[in-house]
């Protein structure tokens, strides 16, 4: 996996996990700030998804360019 597929699923599920508190402050506000293994929790799940499918697409992509050249 390149580094810069893992960057940018980083960055992505923190700002996935951000934006669903501050839309959905009653039920994500309060499993974020009233345990903190929630807030783990709530950030681990989306980036382990995103980043399987990252690598699936990173491979795809890559095998993709391999036979255009």
């Amino acid at each position: 996996m390149k580094w810069v597929t893992f960057a940018v699923v980083f960055v992505v599920t923190i700002v996935l996990v951000i934006g669903g508190i501050m839309a959905y402050p009653d039920v994500l506000g309060k499993a974020a700030t009233a345990n903190n293994d929630f807030v783990f929790e709530l950030f681990l799940g989306p980036f382990v998804v995103l980043l399987f499918f990252a690598w699936v697409g990173e491979k795809v992509v890559l095998r993709v360019w391999k036979k255009k050249e």
